[in-house]
């Protein structure tokens, strides 16, 4: 990479806003990198940019709504030095390896949050187990993941104990056996201590567990079906019924994931917010099968831009395997730059995609779910102190936040209407202090009297034990905020801060507006209080539309198979050759349907929509 100077030396930051404005007019238009220093000359802060006089002027803007830490890092610069580039991809490679190398403390730092659980396959053994291992991997026996956390590794082993029946066993525990022990009983160990299944058996069933955590399911189904039609040619219906039982299992693994039918290795990465920690995933799929999840803790909070494009910089700007597609929930401002730099560094087209199909759409679900699991894990006794307090300050609130309460209402068309309230204290969510409101027939369909009715039915009764919440949030807009704030008038609850938060812009997240009584706040994107606020409302949503479908399910009574239009014996055969049982079919997505050879979509989607 070449690269010049801008200057020897450190450029002075004058006190002097003439002097300053001098400055800054005179640094070049070109790209390049900047580095901030403090007055031990020590870097705080490395940026690039295309047009190097227009970003760092920019921090030096009169601007109100100027986030907090820009202006902490204002207040502690002193000096400047200008590197040159001859692009703005060369600009940005060096500004990586430069945080990498300086480590500058406003700079975003993410930090492998280890300790992650593997699948070990004993392959060195005559009769291989599977166990869960954490540790120094070896060259001589086969590991698979990493997995999320214990609990998957755990669900994993129990999978493939019931499907293919693998010891788990001690090598000591397996060589004293004289009998079967109580896994054989409830079908969990064809029992190869005591040879009730035979060497050649049971390596079989190892090599199809093997296939399984490689991710070549459809290779293994496939085998799985020749084997049924074997047996069944030769009326061994036994052994039939084995594989047809193993289908179904790997169908409802299929199924769970939502990721099956990818033609392209893909990593999903997301970067997600509990309890005012943050922390990106990345789930790994190959061969349509996710086969792995790692996640990243940042170290520090973001000074502006986007916590997911510092995390594909850092992390995949380096000696690590990158896939061809990388999948993101959100549009990132330097896609394409990162796409050249990353198909440079790893000498093949990379490609980053956030419009998502349905299948993009669950793998980003799955990555999500893995993460924000793993803080539950970790996590469950960390205080989110910080995020109150950098609640507090963003809003300008007198008194110290002890709890949050925040409301969400959820209907169908109108039926069916809840409103939901999630609890939030220091220490995360109070689950037992969630609470459920039916919404009444007048109000039910309209959002704004559901929410008013729900507020008013909460603080109405004085007699109640209930401690009052030192700030209530809302999911909606200024109508929401200003009638509830109405409400509490009229209840003698005026001195209840209450805020509102709605969707901006083509409803993305980047793009959400927080509503005080005063007008519309102005808080930093990338801050840890807004990043709260949006995780809280998130939970909120969560709880009111899953308890919704629960209340709107019990209304509708799904059709039994015989009674769904237009299958008839030979296509209720197909179907269940196809899952593995009635159960499975009732379970299937309309585009798990229309995989099933002989239905198309319109038929997929009429039984789909018949069971459902």
């Amino acid at each position: 990479m070449e690269e010049q100077t801008f200057t020897d030396s450190y450029l002075e930051v004058p006190s002097s806003k003439e002097k300053l404005k001098k400055l800054l007019k005179g640094l070049p238009k070109n790209p390049g990198v900047y580095i901030f220093f403090d007055g031990s000359k020590n870097p705080i802060y490395i940026g690039k940019a295309k047009n190097l006089r227009n970003r760092v002027s920019s921090y030096f803007s009169d601007s109100p709504d100027k986030p907090k830490k820009t202006r902490k890092l204002l207040n502690t610069l002193k000096r400047i030095e200008i590197t040159l580039t001859s692009s703005e991809l060369e600009a940005l490679l060096m500004e990586q390896y430069l945080i990498k190398d300086k480590k500058p403390k406003f700079n975003v730092q993410f930090k492998d949050d280890k300790g992650y659980p593997w699948i070990k396959i004993e392959s060195t053994k005559d009769f291989p187990s599977a166990k869960s291992f954490l540790g120094n991997k070896d060259n001589q026996n086969k590991y698979y993941g990493p997995f999320p956390s214990s609990y998957a590794v755990q669900d994993s082993l129990k999978l493939l104990q019931k499907i293919f029946k693998i010891r788990n066993c001690s090598d000591s525990f397996f060589k004293n056996r004289s009998r079967p022990c109580i896994q054989y009983e409830i079908g969990r160990c064809s029992a190869p201590c005591v040879g009730l299944i035979t060497r050649k058996e049971y390596m079989q069933d190892v090599h199809s567990a093997e296939l399984l955590l490689s991710g070549k399911s459809e290779k293994l189904i496939s085998s799985f079906y020749n084997l049924m039609d074997k047996h069944t040619k030769t009326k061994s219906y036994e052994k039939a019924a084995i594989y047809r039982d193993k289908i179904s299992s790997l169908r409802d693994i299929q199924r769970s994931q939502s990721v099956v039918g990818f033609s392209k290795e893909r990593d999903a990465i997301t970067v997600s917010s509990v309890n005012g920690q943050i922390k990106a995933g990345i789930t790994h799929v190959r061969e349509g099968w996710v086969t792995g999840h790692e996640n990243f803790i940042q170290q520090n909070n973001l000074l502006e831009g986007s916590s997911i494009e510092y995390f594909i910089l850092t992390y995949y700007l380096n000696e690590v395997y990158c896939p061809s597609t990388l999948v993101i929930g959100e549009p990132i401002k330097d896609k394409q730059v990162i796409e050249r730099a990353l198909t440079g560094h790893h000498n093949k087209s990379i490609k980053i995609i956030h419009r998502l199909g349905k299948r993009d759409k669950g793998l980003i679900k799955i990555c999500e779910n893995n993460t924000k699991f793993s803080f539950n894990k970790r996590n469950g006794t960390k205080k989110t102190l910080p995020a109150f307090d950098s609640l507090k300050e963003e809003l300008d609130l007198q008194d110290e936040i002890k709890f949050i309460e925040s409301y969400d209402i959820s209907h169908h068309s109108g039926s069916a209407a809840i409103g939901g309230c999630v609890v939030f204290s220091e220490r995360g969510k109070l689950r037992e202090k969630y609470r459920l409101f039916n919404i009444s027939k007048g109000n039910s369909g309209d959002d704004i009297s559901s929410m008013v009715e729900v507020l008013e039915r909460r603080f109405k009764d004085k007699d109640l034990d209930l401690e009052i919440p030192s700030l209530i949030l809302l999911d909606g807009g200024r109508v929401h905020l200003s009638h509830v704030i109405s409400k509490l008038k009229e209840l003698g609850l005026d001195k209840i801060p209450v805020i509102s938060i709605s969707k901006g812009v083509r409803r993305k997240a980047n793009m959400d507006l927080i509503h005080t009584e005063y007008g519309t706040k102005i808080i930093s994107k990338s801050s840890l209080a807004h990043q709260f606020i949006q995780e809280i409302r998130d939970e909120t949503h969560r709880f009111a539309i899953s308890n919704q479908k629960n209340k709107q399910r019990k209304i509708f009574v799904s059709s039994a198979l015989d009674n769904v239009t237009g299958v008839g014996p030979k296509r209720k055969k197909i179907l269940i050759r196809y899952f593995g049982s009635i159960d499975q079919i009732k379970r299937a997505s309309s585009d798990d349907l229309t995989k099933v050879p002989g239905l198309g979509k319109k038929t997929a989607a009429s039984i789909y929509n018949q069971l459902k």
